[in-house]
This record gives C-alpha cells, structure tokens and sequence, in this order.
C-alpha cells in the first residue's frame, strides 16, 4: 500500500508500506483492485476475485456472470476489457434466452492510449487470448492517434451516455 503526503521538507511523497518515503513531484498509480465486502459475502468470490470462465465469464453458479474490476479473467482491469466482456455475457444472454446461435466469446484484447505529450498519443494492442502466451504491439506517439483517441472517447460517452 501507498499513501501519499504533503510534507514541508519534501513537498509531496508516496510513503510505502515499511514507512518509507519517497519523494515526489507526481505521482501516477492505481488502487488496489479487489472485490468489494458485498461480492465476498456473496459466497463468489475466492481470493479477493469472482472466478469465471475467461471465455464466457460464467461464474461457478450456472447462468451468473461476472466482468469488470471483480472478475479473474486474466486480462487487465481497464474499461476496454470490460466493455468487451460485456460484449460476451450479452452475447451470452440473448443466445440462452433466443435458444438459438452461438455466444461470441470474449476476446480478452483491446487497445490503451497513451500520453506522451506534445500533443502525440501512443497506443498499446494487446491480445491475451488468441495465442499461447499474451502480446502486444506498440503504435509510435503521433497527432493522428491522438485525432484517434479522442474519436474512441466521443464515441464511447455518444455509446453510453448519449450525448
């Protein structure tokens, strides 16, 4: 665990678990991902995390699914991972309840964006689940991916929020 601090000597630093600082000028990190105390009570998850079937993210109960930050999918926790999972779990759904067709299962790979600044994005594929180990291919820093990227945002709050 990390917590961070403002102190007079050191501006700002990120104390470590053994009570170590590190000083800072910024600090870039992520919570610790777990399952929240209702999804542990629920009896689903094991270790901290709802294991599913990294395919179909079907749980251990027939017919339950689970995605995003509590699933123990083997894919990352970021949002294009969930949103493809949940790509998957509807494909799932509408199959089971139509009777008919075939569930697309998830992929397990999805793009990030990232800054570098000076107004140039770089992004990262990565593919979990088509080969025998995971990969990922990194698309230099430029102005066009970064047109690109804020396209992928205008689409996903058009998608999800309408507007």
């Amino acid at each position: 665990m990390i917590a961070i601090e403002a102190t007079e000597t050191l501006g700002s630093a990120a104390v470590l678990d053994d009570g170590t600082a590190l000083p800072c000028d910024l600090f870039l990190g992520i919570p610790k991902h777990c399952a929240p105390p209702v999804v542990e009570a629920s009896g689903l998850a094991e270790n901290g995390w709802i294991p599913v079937n990294p395919r179909t993210l079907e749980t251990k109960c027939s017919g339950v699914y689970a995605i995003g930050d509590v699933s123990n999918t083997g894919t990352p926790k970021g949002g294009v991972f969930a949103e493809g999972a949940a790509r998957a779990v509807a494909s799932s759904l509408i199959a089971r309840i139509g009777g008919a067709g075939q569930p697309e299962p998830f992929a397990g790979a999805g793009s990030c964006y990232v800054e570098m600044g000076g107004g140039q994005v770089g992004r990262v594929d990565v593919d979990f689940f088509s080969g025998p180990k995971p990969t990922g291919v990194f698309h230099e820093a430029s102005a066009d991916l970064r047109a690109e990227k804020e396209q992928f945002g205008v689409s996903r709050r058009r998608r999800w929020f309408g507007s």
